[in-house]
């Protein structure tokens, strides 16, 4: 899997050196956190619930960028803008985008730490 394509490399790295025995942990409360933000992103959009669409996706975005994975950050800005404009049209699709890229992140991050 390449990762260049799913995050910015000098700042993953320079990430790694300065968590050092953190990173690990970083990783792994991340993934904790992120697993079940997939599933209420789903139900939200199913609940064409545009505020609870905006908070969950601005905090993955968040959680994403800290750990430089950025076009999952730039995917969940997408549906945060959309939904705070209150607009729910399209934002399934962004989710599945948003679950795809979710999971090369997430294959690459455990693969750093294992």
């Amino acid at each position: 899997m390449d990762k260049a394509s799913h995050f910015d490399i000098e700042a993953l790295t320079m990430l790694e050196e300065i968590m050092e025995d953190e990173f690990p942990e970083l990783v792994q409360v991340y993934i904790a956190d992120s697993d079940p933000r997939l599933s209420a992103l789903r139900k939200a959009f199913e609940d064409q619930d545009t505020m609870q669409l905006r908070e969950l996706s601005h905090s993955f975005k968040g959680a994403s960028g800290n750990l430089s994975a950025l076009p999952l950050a730039e995917l969940c800005f997408k549906i945060e803008e959309r939904s705070r404009d209150g607009i729910i049209d399209g934002s399934d699709d962004l989710i599945n985008q948003i679950d795809i890229e979710y999971q090369a992140v997430k294959s690459i991050l455990l693969s750093l730490i294992a």
